[in-house]
Formats: C-alpha cells, sequence, structure tokens
C-alpha cells in the first residue's frame, strides 16, 4: 500500500500545481498599432479608429447609420453596435451644424435619442455577462423604435 501511495505523489503534486496556475491562458501580446493621427472629432475623452468613411452630411450620416443598423441585424457582431455608438455621434455632431429649424432639430435630436438607447439596449446584452441575455432577442425588441426613429429623421431631411 505505501508503494502505491509513492506512486500518486508525482500525480498530485502536479495536480496541485496545475490546479494553482491560471484558470485562462495569459492574454496574447500584440505589437502596437502603427503610430497614426488620432481621430478625435470632437469625442472628447478618447480616441479611436473608425471602420467606416465619416459622412459628409447629416443625410449622408443617417444612411450609413441604416446600413450599419442593417448589418447588425444580419451579423450580430459587437463590432457593428460599437461601429453604430460611434456613427451617431458623429450624425449628432453633424445635426447640430446642419442648422435645422428649432421643431426639426429637436425631432431629430429626440429620434437619436431613441436609436441611442435602442442600440445601447443591444450593446448592453452583448457586454452583460448574463447568459440569457441574448443580443439578437434585444434587437428584435427594439426593431420598430429603431424604424421610426429612423423615419422620424428622414421626414425632416
Amino acid at each position: 500500500m505505501p508503494h502505491a501511495t509513492i506512486r500518486l505523489v508525482p500525480f498530485l503534486a502536479l495536480s496541485l500545481v496545475a490546479g494553482c496556475g491560471p484558470s485562462a491562458p495569459p492574454a496574447r501580446q500584440t505589437a502596437p498599432a502603427a503610430a497614426t493621427a488620432p481621430t478625435d472629432h470632437g469625442h472628447a475623452g478618447h480616441d479611436h479608429d473608425h471602420d467606416h468613411d465619416e459622412p459628409t452630411s447629416l443625410a449622408d450620416g443617417v444612411a450609413k447609420l441604416e446600413a450599419l443598423s442593417s448589418e447588425l441585424a444580419s451579423t450580430m457582431s459587437d463590432e457593428a453596435v460599437h461601429g453604430i455608438g460611434h456613427l451617431l455621434e458623429e450624425v449628432r455632431e453633424l445635426g447640430k451644424k446642419a442648422e435645422l429649424p428649432g421643431d426639426d432639430a429637436g425631432a431629430v435630436s429626440k429620434a437619436l435619442d431613441e436609436l441611442e438607447e435602442c442600440f445601447g439596449k443591444v450593446d448592453e446584452a452583448f457586454h452583460s455577462g448574463d447568459e440569457k441575455a441574448d443580443p439578437k432577442q434585444v434587437l428584435e425588441s427594439v426593431k420598430e423604435r429603431i424604424e421610426g426613429a429612423f423615419k422620424t429623421i428622414k421626414e425632416v431631411l
């Protein structure tokens, strides 16, 4: 019996050492991206790269938002949601620069608020950590609100 225990000692030691290690492999180190001029666009407090062409007008920005919204519906990717978030910031700035009449400016601002809230809910589902949170279901639940917001903006344009 003592002989069998002696044979188990290396395995027990190995399991103790393995059990004390990290549960996941360490994050891979990547080389920093090549230095480029920061793209701030008035987003105070953070610099980020954009995977989309910057909109040239409010109408262009809304068209790009709709395209990203459709992309999100088909890909259900967190990257698409983040792209929408950045583009919403740019469109809001273009809306301010467009100098729309008071009622129209208010309607566009309210519609953009609605889009931010809806896409924010989808983003929360991606990052909630709750296994039951399904971004696709969340997007489906706010689909009519998103369509209504785009309709409102288009009526102004």
